[in-house]
């Protein structure tokens, strides 16, 4: 009997893991931090989030926090394929970190490697603030 052909691994999308990340005590809170921090520091993640965190119902304190961050990841999954590049870069580190995949900021891990968003980046001015 011969052995099915092995076929590559699909790529992990970073939204999925986000989400288990999310749903699990052991990470949650770094998850949180680290969405915090991003939402901080960018005007367009800070509008896409108050957006997630405006349809949370029924929830306040850390629940409410917990599900506006599952809203926001939900939303950068329908994200246009134009304005999603450095969304999933950012949140391909963030987890590859968090999962302990490796890598560290600003050098995506293997297991998330999407060669557009390298290209991208390559000819992003560098130390430029996201508008």
């Amino acid at each position: 009997m011969d052995a099915p052909a092995s076929r590559p691994a699909r790529p992990v999308d970073p939204v999925v893991m986000a989400l288990n990340l999310l749903n699990s005590p052991r990470t949650r809170t770094a998850l949180l931090k680290a969405v915090e921090e991003r939402v901080k520091t960018d005007a367009e993640e800070r509008r896409r989030f108050a957006a997630a965190a405006g349809r949370v119902q029924g929830a306040t304190g850390e629940p409410a926090l917990t599900q506006a961050v599952g809203n926001y990841l939900r939303d950068l999954s329908r994200l246009p394929e134009a304005g999603r590049s450095g969304p999933y870069l950012w949140l391909a580190e963030t987890v590859a970190i968090l999962a302990g995949g490796g890598g560290r900021p600003g050098q995506p891990a293997t297991l998330f490697r999407d060669p557009r968003a390298e290209a991208e980046a390559l000819f992003r001015p560098r130390g430029a603030a996201s508008a």
